[in-house]
């Protein structure tokens, strides 16, 4: 692993908090939907192993990843500032496919940071796609701040809430189905495992063009632990880390 620097720490809202990390030899590798694995700083054994997180962005000579605080190696994560030093192993995994005529991108809660990076190169390359978030709570629509300059968003939370829809993202994205499957659209997903359970039954036909980013528990990122295995849609396994996180729906059984 190398030894990288956080050049730079944003709380957003209660729960998240990104990470603008300078590495060169990350930024100038990643693609959107590879990810990183990540331990605090040197002296930290509690917990042990490193965790992957997805690259949000990147650029020049600095990536960023954003993250929930949901146990102990979060909470360290947390706590690092502008100027503190941790490890960082990638880019690694394999991404998003990029040669889409048009593209769907379907995101439920922090499922969004892959998608966001796939926004970015998207809109550079200027293919035109929509763009779908769903959250819970709506303290968790604090997450549409990443997706400034990003356009064609439309949101969802299942509290009620003013300017948004108010139900799943799926629901949401259902109410617009018709329109945006025209034509040849490619479909990329991020988020819960029932999310995607549900959107494979929705899209059954047209898992050849849909992508999902899948997310599993990682000991060391490249396949040597062989812990993230996931059944093959024609028998074996799959390893998250190194097979993925982005698999074809074709390629899957979730």
């Amino acid at each position: 692993m190398n030894l990288a620097r956080v050049r730079k720490k944003e709380r957003i809202g209660e729960r998240f908090v990104l990470l603008e990390i300078e590495d060169r030899d990350i930024a100038t590798q990643a693609q959107p939907g590879q990810f990183v694995m990540v331990r605090p700083f040197e002296g930290v054994y509690d917990p042990l192993l490193p965790r992957p997180f997805a690259i949000l962005r990147a650029e020049g000579n600095c990536f960023a990843i954003l993250f929930e605080i949901v146990g102990r190696g979060t909470s360290l994560l947390s706590r690092l500032e502008p100027g503190n030093e941790l490890y960082v192993l990638g880019p690694l995994g394999r991404g998003f496919s990029l040669e889409a005529p048009s593209a769907i991108l379907i995101a439920g809660g922090r499922g969004i940071v892959p998608l966001v990076f796939l926004a970015l190169e998207l809109t550079k390359r200027a293919t035109p796609f929509s763009f779908f978030l769903g959250v819970r709570e709506r303290k968790e629509l604090a997450l549409l701040r990443i997706l400034d300059g990003i356009s064609e968003i439309s949101w969802s939370c299942e509290e009620r809430v003013t300017g948004g829809f108010c139900g799943t993202v799926l629901e949401l994205f259902k109410k617009h189905f018709d329109a945006t499957l025209k034509g040849d659209v490619r479909i990329y997903a991020c988020g819960p495992e029932g999310m995607l359970q549900a959107l494979s039954k929705i899209l059954t036909g047209r898992e050849e063009t849909t992508e999902v980013s899948l997310e599993a528990r990682m000991g060391c990122g490249f396949g040597v632990c062989l812990g993230c295995a996931i059944p093959r849609r024609d028998g074996g396994y799959w390893h998250v880390c190194s097979d993925g996180p982005v698999f074809k729906l074709s390629e899957v059984v979730l």
